[in-house]
């Protein structure tokens, strides 16, 4: 299945420590260009992107929920016999606006940025007081709409001792999907480096009780960035498996439209032992800038027999076909 993630604008309300876009927000800036594409730039580019078979379409920015032709996305989206996916912090979705845009809208689910267990951790690494309400008030209004929802963590330095809460929580807000995902040190996280970026060693323990936690509450969840190494009894939670059953094409504002599976690749990098992996062939690695700044000390090989390592790559490749 062809993904398009469209980048509809980098207006947001909240202003994420960790947030990636700075840099092509303030690029724009610097340049004197719009940083939101207009409701005809956005409808020409999913007309353009329809030509290539796209089947499924992430609204992303930014924060897309903010737009006021957010219904005129959607409905483009849905005359256009398109799944969805709305990439958003959550804040405005119990907004009446937002609602009504997708009240009768089976194909559709929402991708939520929840980054704490509460409100001091949460409203910290968005550093907008009260988003952390607007966040949790979202997602329950969500669920009450039958819609199906699923949390996004990105794993700090700041938040992670409280991975295993936002576990819970996410369970008590009727939400049984997560996705964990370590940081890209780009943008805010680079500016933000010591303050967000963890190493694995930091967090491999904390990951194991998370995956217990999320067992025990029948809570699915997935890492990102986190290569099968780290978390070698839990290989099926690597979530780049669910890569293998779609390919992506994504579009930054003003920018031109790029292989995301391409573009992923080449901006993460393996150690020199990796080759020695029995699962080589399908990890992609951490970040680049992550093997910069700790180094590949970290990254052991896993070594099976060949009848094992069959075994296993058919396994979690099927899982990976399988995942949400």
């Amino acid at each position: 299945m062809l993904v398009y993630d469209l980048k509809v604008g980098y207006s947001c309300n909240n202003r994420c420590k960790h947030c990636v876009i700075e840099d092509s927000k303030n690029k724009l800036i610097s340049n004197n260009i719009k940083m939101d594409l207009t409701t005809q730039e956005c409808l020409d580019q999913i007309d353009k992107e329809l030509k290539k078979g796209i089947k499924h379409i992430v609204l992303t920015g930014g924060e897309v929920t903010l737009r006021k032709d957010f219904n005129i996305l959607i409905k483009k989206c849905i005359d256009n016999n398109l799944g969805i996916t709305v990439q958003t912090n959550g804040r405005m979705l119990s907004n009446d606006r937002v609602i009504e845009s997708i009240n009768n809208i089976d194909d559709i689910r929402f991708v939520v940025a929840l980054h704490g267990a509460n409100s001091y951790t949460h409203d910290n690494i968005t550093q907008i007081q009260g988003s952390f309400e607007e966040t949790c008030q979202g997602i329950s209004t969500m669920v009450k709409q039958n819609k199906l929802v699923i949390i996004k963590v990105v794993i700090s330095k700041i938040n992670m001792l409280e991975l295993e809460d936002i576990v819970k929580l996410a369970n008590n807000l009727g939400v049984k999907y997560i996705c964990f995902a370590f940081p890209h040190a780009q943008g805010g996280a680079r500016i933000n480096f010591n303050e967000v970026i963890p190493t694995y060693s930091n967090i491999k323990d904390i990951l194991e009780k998370v995956i217990n936690k999320s067992e025990e509450m029948k809570v699915n969840i997935e890492f990102e960035a986190v290569p099968f190494c780290i978390i070698p009894k839990h290989m099926r939670l690597v979530g780049e498996l669910k890569y293998l059953r779609s390919s992506s094409i994504c579009t930054q504002v003003k920018e031109k439209t790029f292989e995301w599976d391409d573009i992923r690749k080449s901006i993460k990098r393996k150690g020199k032992n990796c080759f020695k992996c029995s699962l080589d062939s399908v990890c992609e690695g951490p970040w680049s800038e992550y093997i910069d700044a700790f180094g590949e000390d970290e990254l052991k090989p896993i070594i099976l027999s060949e009848e094992n390592k069959n075994k296993i790559l058919n396994a979690i490749c099927k899982f990976g076909l399988n995942k949400i």
